[in-house]
């Protein structure tokens, strides 16, 4: 007498083996993540919870850097840089994102709001030259590709800074800035201009 071994739809189970994997793929890319922020931000006197760096990042720390809860560093071709020097200060609030190949740096004081967004390639720093000044950027600030703020600047709360404009003077709350160099625009206008 032979036993039968019950016959099972291999494309089922392939089915539900994807469905577990597109489940399971995206935590523990973030657990990888978290654990390579703990390592590369080692240096760091204040390091939030879950901070995530997707890739590689360039970390240099003389001075004092403050990192808030759930930031996120996204990996790409080029490394993002965190860079601080002798008796500078670098602080940076909850749930804020980076795209990779952003670069700030502190000679003074640099300081980054909650939840704000900066997308790749933007530059911070608050040294130009001879001429040193505080960055502040306050909370739910969009800053877009290449943008660069220069030192001094202040952007206010809810601002979104256009790509590849060069910040030079304060952008108030709730405004666009655009252009080299960049010019505000209350965003209440742009959106009624495009009739949204």
């Amino acid at each position: 007498m032979t036993s039968r071994i019950p016959s099972v739809p291999v494309p089922a189970v392939f089915a539900q083996l994807q469905a577990l994997r597109k489940a399971v793929q995206p935590r523990a890319q973030r657990v990888l993540a978290m654990a390579r922020a703990r390592w590369l931000l080692r240096s760091i006197q204040r390091l939030g919870h879950n901070v995530a760096a997707y890739g590689p990042m360039l970390v240099h720390n003389d001075g004092f850097m403050s990192l808030g809860d759930r930031l996120t560093f996204v990996g790409g071709m080029v490394p993002s840089s965190l860079v601080c020097h002798p008796g500078a200060r670098l602080t940076i609030g909850d749930d804020t994102q980076f795209n990779y190949g952003v670069s700030l740096e502190a000679w003074e004081s640099v300081s980054v709001g909650a939840r704000c967004m900066f997308a790749s390639f933007v530059r911070l720093g608050d040294k130009d030259g001879p001429r040193t000044a505080p960055i502040v950027i306050e909370d739910d600030v969009w800053v877009a590709h290449g943008a660069i703020l220069m030192p001094g600047v202040r952007v206010g709360a809810r601002s979104v800074v256009a790509a590849g404009s060069i910040v030079t003077q304060d952008v108030p709350p709730d405004t666009l800035a655009m252009g080299n160099p960049a010019r505000n625009m209350s965003l209440e206008l742009v959106a009624r201009e495009t009739g949204t």
